[in-house]
């Protein structure tokens, strides 16, 4: 199934008056290793070698609390209006060299640990991905994505799973005189596609 996120240009324009997020030089992606585990796949500007991933998900204010769960809101939109972001993992990279690389889920290796433990992906939850560098004010992030457990089957090796989004022509105006929309989709591209975008100084 595919998910889909549409934002009005007006809800970004006010997100970014009042919301401080940090700059993101690089980019996010899903995927899977020459055995079939997921992975996540990182590409970055040069200078943006990542520290880290996180791994979070949305959960309603309704459910059971979980001993993750931060309490804090998501700052991306969500279909819940009213969620809170669970923590699954935060993976520790070791120095990382070049500008692209993976870490295993359910097994990180190569240098890689994850606290508080490997992310078992659970069937019916979607999780969000992103690198980061730093923390604070000089924190900065790759792009996030999203996935689910039963994306697994729809990849191959060396095939990425990310979001991309388009503007879109409303069928009518807005009160605010908004003519269009942002809409984010799943696509699959190559792991080659993907390092070259994740690393373009153009959105260095």
């Amino acid at each position: 199934m595919r998910r889909w996120l549409k934002i009005t240009l007006t809800v970004m324009i006010v997100m970014g008056v009042v919301a401080c997020t940090p700059p993101v030089k690089g980019a996010t992606g899903f995927s899977v290793d020459t055995e079939g585990h997921p992975i996540i796949v990182l590409a970055w500007c040069d200078g943006a070698t990542p520290d880290g991933v996180i791994i979070y998900h949305d959960e309603p204010y309704s459910s059971a609390p979980a001993a993750s769960t931060t309490g804090r809101r998501s700052a991306t939109p969500s279909i819940e209006p009213s969620t809170r972001i669970v923590d699954d993992a935060r993976f520790i990279a070791s120095d990382l060299d070049g500008q692209s690389a993976s870490v295993r889920l359910d097994a990180p290796a190569d240098g890689w640990r994850a606290d508080p433990g490997p992310v078992v992906l659970k069937p019916g939850i979607t999780y969000t991905a992103f690198g980061f560098q730093g923390r604070g004010n000089s924190q900065v992030n790759t792009g996030h994505v999203s996935f689910r457990a039963a994306d697994l089957a729809k990849l191959k090796p060396g095939q990425v799973l990310v979001q991309q989004g388009e503007s879109v022509p409303l069928k009518t105006p807005d009160v605010n005189g908004v003519d269009s929309e942002i809409v984010f989709a799943d696509k699959v591209i190559s792991r080659e596609r993907f390092d070259r975008e994740g690393q373009d100084p153009t959105y260095c």
